[in-house]
């Protein structure tokens, strides 16, 4: 499990068709970079949204102003990641950073 302050998370909610879409894509840049990829759950996670919701001001930007799911972000570099448009090539690249 990678250490805390060193994670990449993605943030999804169970409901979300968006996160489905996207879930595929997370689970092969982990497999291919050989990196974890830590996924939280939300929507029905109190602990979670808290988790979210202190990276928010990151996260809201990369979210066009607003706290949303699917997201990415990497604690290493503070950088974010949101979107149900996010590619799988934008997921390596924010990956590897």
């Amino acid at each position: 499990m990678a250490e805390q302050g060193q994670r990449l998370i993605f943030f999804w909610g169970r409901e979300c068709p968006h996160c489905a879409k996207i879930h595929p894509l997370v689970g092969e840049v982990s497999k291919e970079m050989g990196k974890e990829i830590t996924e939280l759950e939300v929507w029905h996670s109190e602990e979670n949204q808290k988790l979210m919701r202190s990276y928010g001001d990151v996260l809201k930007q990369a979210c066009g102003g607003s706290l949303g799911v699917p997201a990415f972000y990497n604690e290493r570099t503070k950088k974010a990641l949101c979107g149900m448009r996010t590619t799988k090539e934008q997921i390596v690249t924010w990956a590897s950073e």
